[in-house]
C-alpha cells in the first residue's frame, strides 16, 4: 500500500479543473462518435484515474465510466469499508463498491443505452472485468489509448504546479545527502525520511553505487560507496510523478565540479523544447563545457501509467507531451555521471528565453 498522506486540496487541484479534464475527453469522445468511456486502473496503473479524478487509487481493481452528461461512476472491488475515505479524495465521482466492478459498469453502460465504448490500453483490460460487463449486454469495445493521449497531452497549469512541488521535494531530499557521511543506507534513510516529511505520497529510491565500476542503478542500499556514486529518486505527490537523479564524490574539488555539469544539465531541462530533437538541443549547450552526452532517455505519462519512456538517444523524435522527464549520462573526462529531471515545465515563450 501506499504510505504517505493522501488527501483532497482543493487549493492545489479543484473539482472544477478535474471536471475541465473530464470535458475535454468528452469532446474528444462525441467527435469520435463514442457513447462511453472506460479507465481501468490497480495498484501500478492508476495514472488514467488519476488524471481524470485527481484521485490515486490503490488496493484492488477499479473501472471509471466516463459517459458525456453523466456524473463518472468509479466502481471499484473495495468494500464500502473505505467508501467514506475515498469519496473525500474523489468527490468528483459516484462511487460504487462490488465484487464485481464490471458487472455495474455494465448495468449502468446498458441503462444509458451505450454501444460504442472507448477503453483506454483495450488490449490490456482483465478479461474477467469485461465478461462482467458483456454478461449484462453485448457492447462494442473498442481502443482509445490515442483518443485520450491527445487529451491528455494538452498542457495543464494545475497539474505543472504539482510536478513542480513534487520536484522541490526531491531536489531538498537529495540535498539532505551527505557524500562524506558513511554507509549508503543511512544516506538513503535521511533522503526518503525528508521527502516524507515534506509531503510526498510515495517515493522509491535506487542507487549506483560506485559509478567507476557500474553506473547502472539499483536497490543496492547495502553496497559500499566508492568515489562516485549517484542516487535516482522517484517521487510521487498529490498524484503526479517525478525523478531526480543526483551525482555525489566523496571527494570535494570533484562533486564541485560536478554541481557545475549538473548546472549545465538543469539548463539543458529549462529549456527543453519538445518541439526540437534533443540530441540537436543538447549540442548546442554542451560545445563549451567538455562534457560528452553519452545516453539519454524521455519519460512522460501515458495512459494508465504515471511515467513511461517514450523516447531515447536511438529514437530521438518530435514529441507532444504535458511534461517529462529527462535522464542523462554524461562523460566528463572519462567519469561516468548521471543526472535527471522534469522538463517542459515552462512556457514556450520562457523556453525561447532560455534558448537564446
Amino acid at each position: 500500500m501506499r504510505r504517505g498522506l493522501m488527501l483532497w486540496r482543493e487549493q492545489e487541484l479543484s473539482a472544477s479543473d478535474v471536471q475541465a479534464r473530464q470535458l475535454r475527453l468528452e469532446r474528444a469522445m462525441r467527435s469520435a462518435g463514442l457513447d462511453a468511456f472506460l479507465v481501468y486502473t490497480n495498484h501500478v496503473r492508476s495514472a488514467g484515474v488519476t488524471y481524470l479524478t485527481g484521485f490515486t487509487p490503490y488496493w484492488a481493481d477499479a473501472l471509471l465510466l466516463i459517459v458525456p452528461g453523466q456524473k463518472p461512476l468509479f466502481a471499484t472491488a473495495l468494500s464500502k469499508r473505505v467508501g467514506t475515505w475515498i469519496r473525500s479524495v474523489n468527490p468528483t465521482a459516484e462511487i460504487a463498491h462490488s465484487p464485481k466492478p464490471g458487472r455495474i459498469i455494465g448495468e449502468r453502460l446498458a441503462s444509458y443505452g451505450c454501444r460504442r465504448i472507448g477503453v483506454l490500453e483495450l488490449d490490456r483490460l482483465p478479461a474477467g472485468l469485461a465478461e462482467e460487463m458483456t454478461s449484462v449486454a453485448a457492447f462494442d469495445f473498442l481502443d482509445g489509448s490515442h483518443l485520450f493521449a491527445d487529451v491528455r497531452s494538452e498542457r495543464d497549469e494545475r497539474e505543472l504546479n504539482l510536478v513542480r512541488q513534487a520536484d522541490i521535494l526531491a531536489t531538498q531530499a537529495l540535498n539532505a545527502v551527505d557524500p562524506t557521511s558513511g554507509h549508503l543506507g543511512e544516506m538513503l534513510g535521511r533522503l526518503e525520511r525528508a521527502a516524507r516529511e515534506a509531503g510526498a505520497e510515495e517515493c522509491y529510491v535506487a542507487v549506483a553505487p560506485d559509478l567507476g565500476r557500474d553506473h547502472r542503478l539499483g536497490r543496492l542500499a547495502h553496497a559500499a560507496p566508492g568515489e562516485t556514486f549517484a542516487i535516482r529518486l522517484s517521487l510521487a505527490y498529490n498524484g503526479v510523478w517525478t525523478r531526480r537523479t543526483k551525482t555525489f564524490s566523496r571527494n570535494p574539488d570533484l562533486q564541485a565540479r560536478l554541481n557545475k555539469v549538473e548546472d549545465t544539465f538543469e539548463r539543458l531541462s529549462s529549456g527543453f523544447d519538445p518541439e526540437t530533437p534533443l540530441s540537436d538541443q543538447f549540442l548546442e549547450r554542451s560545445e563549451a563545457t567538455g562534457i560528452t552526452l553519452v545516453d539519454w532517455r524521455l519519460e512522460a505519462p501515458h495512459g494508465t501509467l504515471p511515467l513511461v519512456q517514450i523516447a531515447g538517444k536511438e529514437h530521438d523524435t518530435v514529441l507532444r507531451i504535458p511534461y517529462g522527464v529527462l535522464s542523462a549520462t554524461f562523460d566528463l573526462d572519462h567519469m561516468i555521471m548521471l543526472a535527471a529531471g522534469p522538463v517542459g515545465l515552462n512556457s514556450s515563450k520562457e523556453v525561447r528565453e532560455v534558448a537564446t
